[in-house]
Order: C-alpha cells, then sequence, then structure tokens
C-alpha cells in the first residue's frame, strides 16, 4: 500500500490527520488523494540534509617564541 504524507488536514477512516502525517492508504485513494494535493508520496520526500559541518583545521607547529 502506498504511504502519503498529507499536506492538509483530513479525516481518513473517521480520523482526523493534521498536515504532515502519513497514512497507509490503497492505490485508488493515493491517486485520488494526491490529484486534489491532499497529500504526496511519502517516499518521495526529500532525504533530510545534514547541517553543514566547518572543517577540522589541522593544528600549527609550535613556533619558537621571538
Amino acid at each position: 500500500m502506498p504511504n502519503l504524507r498529507l499536506k492538509v488536514t483530513h479525516t481518513h477512516a473517521g480520523v482526523a490527520y493534521p498536515p504532515g502525517h502519513v497514512i497507509d492508504v490503497d492505490d485508488h485513494t493515493a491517486r485520488w488523494l494526491t490529484e486534489r494535493d491532499i497529500g504526496t508520496p511519502a517516499n518521495s520526500d526529500p532525504v533530510p540534509v545534514a547541517d553543514p559541518v566547518e572543517p577540522i583545521k589541522p593544528r600549527s607547529a609550535k613556533t619558537p617564541k621571538e
């Protein structure tokens, strides 16, 4: 069964689900919800990207004090 991530609040099987919730539905229902812009396939969600990490700076060699 397809998973859909809801774009808007939607009642499915008597239960109201908020936007962002993922529901399991049959193919026909998935198509119906997608065509009406109520949900999008959950497997098409972009993969979250981690925050960029600062590169580690190499420690400088100790220099003699003048």
